[in-house]
């Protein structure tokens, strides 16, 4: 207790010697070195997976799942259950660093070993401010997967989008066949929503609103109640409509797949799980006139291993991945695949197109006056600054009394789902708006998305540490534009090609831009004209010539500062047997492959209409319990 202290009074001390905000580098170390010394709730050793090695590994287990990410950790759990039956989860990274649960350091693990770190190719037609023309596209190579990558947004789609799979020939994929496996994953720790009959408690998922709030999130909600907008529940009865953000969180922390589904089964004997596990191929094998997944080839150790499946291989490997290793192990499209020499098994002209994601405009700033009531301290954390974020304040406010600005994120203030010109239907928005009270939103943005110096330094000119901004990033919720990826070699350890096409179909440019005219309303309402809320003046160099409020140059800036939402789906589509370019059946299983089936973000026939990761997890949930009724 005398050490403590002594600690406490040498950071309280730092903590008044301390103006500037510390550097990302030296945060990290001492944030990282404290959570590990003074948060063992956040290490929670004794729940971590643990890898086995090459020599405790089976010869043979009833299913192989190829992935630990936001589907594969669910399959694991759920097929385990029965300890009459062996799983093996092979994980092409490692377990998650505790850094990686403060949900203030999202992007932290873009460029690293914990990310495939996949680029688009070069475009002439987007992301025209980013280096080479190519788009980051990060991926979780981690156990969890992308669930560890991500902003944590909860957000299940609409009602529509799984009436629409169904109507395409998929049965049991309408919402009300789909919302009991929302449910079944969900523990609900909002109290608000806890009556509610679309949420659910007792699950392995937590779910809760962002445990850090700004007094700028409350202006965001009443604009958008001013404009005719409710605040609703947007995973409840309607979608249309503005809320504050809940997350796949935990005790204001971030709740990964392996945090929530792995970890309350790491002690199960039948569940292994191997870590920097590379999966090469897929072994496919004749049997008279059917052709059966047997098992799989992969890397660990500097060894090339070979197990069996006796029941079924499962890939979960994600949008990229699950298509790059079909074709590696020649299901695919014929011509690509005899082009790249790679024996065909079976033709699946469908595997890897049909890509699409939600695209959206990076970095849209707003500078704000704080209320002049407020006092001087009030003031300054009005919105979030990296003079109060990156300090070592924060970092005593986590450690020692879980809470303060580490608890949230660069959009963690709200989002709203709302209605352009072009919406068609009733409550089927085709805007979604994520609200950022971070001052620093446009510049992090402009580092996340590596924008080019030239085009961030004009357009964030006006952004510095004593001007209170906020940001608001509007992305397209059903794009009509379709990309596709292909192998670049059969080497399985290069990225494939990556071309997802943005704005292919013209239709959504014109959408992505219109959305805009919505936000001009917005900074018109009385809430923010109180805070004197007005457009950044900046302007991207090479639309300089455009008048800001024209759709000119919302166009050119939609071109230039094009944004993944991390959203990528539908490269193995969900289709019935007379869709050609349908790879799996309504029960996930490859058509013309017996014992494999692909069940991650891929099979959506089209994108849900908001984040995807609570989506994917409804996809493991049923398609577990698709496995267990067909082998019952």
């Amino acid at each position: 207790m005398e050490q403590l202290s002594k600690f406490n009074m040498r950071l309280s001390f730092c903590l008044h010697m301390l103006v500037k905000p510390l550097s990302m580098k030296i945060f990290l170390m001492v944030l990282g070195y404290l959570i590990v010394t003074k948060r063992p709730d956040i290490v929670d050793q004794k729940n971590r997976v643990q890898s086995v090695s090459t020599t405790q590994l089976l010869t043979q287990y009833d299913y192989v799942i190829i992935g630990g990410g936001s589907a594969g950790a669910v399959l694991a759990n759920r097929l385990s259950e029965d300890e009459n039956l062996t799983v093996l989860l092979l994980e092409a990274g490692i377990d998650e660093d505790v850094l990686t649960d403060v949900p203030n350091n999202i992007g932290i693990s873009f460029h690293t070993a914990s990310d495939w770190d996949f680029k688009t190719e070069s475009s002439s037609n987007y992301c025209l401010a980013m280096n080479n023309h190519q788009c980051n596209w990060p991926r979780g190579k981690v156990l969890g997967g992308t669930s560890v990558l991500n902003g944590m947004l909860y957000v299940r789609g609409n009602r529509k989008d799984y009436d629409y799979w169904a109507a395409l020939g998929n049965a049991g994929w309408d919402y009300d066949s789909v919302l009991p496996y929302f449910k079944k994953s969900e523990d609900i720790r909002a109290e608000e929503l806890a009556d509610s009959p679309y949420h659910q408690k007792g699950g392995y998922l937590t779910v809760e609103r962002f445990k850090y709030n700004l007094p700028m999130d409350d202006y965001f909600v009443r604009s958008g109640e001013e404009l005719g907008y409710k605040l609703q529940d947007i995973n409840g009865e309607n979608q249309t409509g503005f809320d504050y953000a809940y997350g796949t969180l935990r005790d204001g922390l971030r709740c990964s797949t392996a945090k929530a589904f792995l970890r309350p089964a790491s002690k199960r004997k039948n569940l292994h799980v191997s870590l920097k596990s590379f999966v090469e191929k897929i072994l496919v094998k004749e049997d008279g006139t059917s052709k059966i997944a047997y098992g799989v080839m992969f890397y660990k150790n500097l060894k090339r291993l070979v197990i069996k499946a006796k029941r079924e291989v499962i890939l979960s490997a994600g949008t990229i991945n699950s298509p790059q290793l079909l074709m590696l192990s020649g299901i695919g499209p014929r011509d690509h695949l005899e082009e790249m020499n790679i024996p065909v098994m079976h033709h699946a002209p469908g595997v890897g197109q049909n890509l699409h994601d939600h695209v959206g405009m990076a970095g849209i700033t707003y500078i704000v006056d704080p209320p002049r009531e407020l006092d001087r301290c009030e003031q300054n954390r009005f919105t979030r600054r990296p003079s109060e974020v990156m300090s070592l304040n924060s970092i005593q406010e986590l450690i020692q009394n879980s809470d303060g600005p580490l608890y949230s994120t660069v959009i963690s203030a709200g989002i709203a789902f709302i209605n352009t010109k072009y919406a068609e239907e009733t409550d089927y928005p085709d805007i979604q708006l994520m609200f950022s009270s971070d001052s620093n939103f446009g510049p992090s943005a402009a580092n996340l998305f590596e924008i080019n110096s030239k085009t961030a330094s004009a357009l964030y000119k006006n952004i510095t540490d004593d001007v209170h901004a906020f940001g608001i990033f509007p992305y397209l919720l059903r794009p009509r534009s379709r990309g596709f990826i292909k192998l670049k070699s059969k080497d399985p350890k290069k990225a494939p090609i990556i071309v997802p096409n943005y704005f292919g179909n013209p239709h959504d440019l014109q959408v992505l831009a219109e959305s805009v005219r919505f936000l001009d309303k917005m900074i018109g309402t009385r809430s923010m004209r109180k805070l004197n809320a007005r457009l950044n003046p900046g302007k991207i160099p090479e639309c300089s010539q455009f008048d800001s409020l024209s759709n000119e140059y919302w166009t050119c800036y939609a071109r230039h500062l094009t944004s993944t939402i991390y959203h990528p789906v539908s490269t193995c589509k969900m289709g019935p047997v007379n869709d050609s370019y349908a790879v799996v059946d309504a029960r996930l299983r490859v058509y013309g492959i017996q014992g494999l089936r692909v069940i991650d973000a891929s099979i959506m026939p089209r994108i849900t209409s908001g984040n995807t990761n609570a989506p994917t997890i409804m996809i493991a949930e049923k398609g577990a319990d698709m496995i267990k009724e067909d082998w019952s």
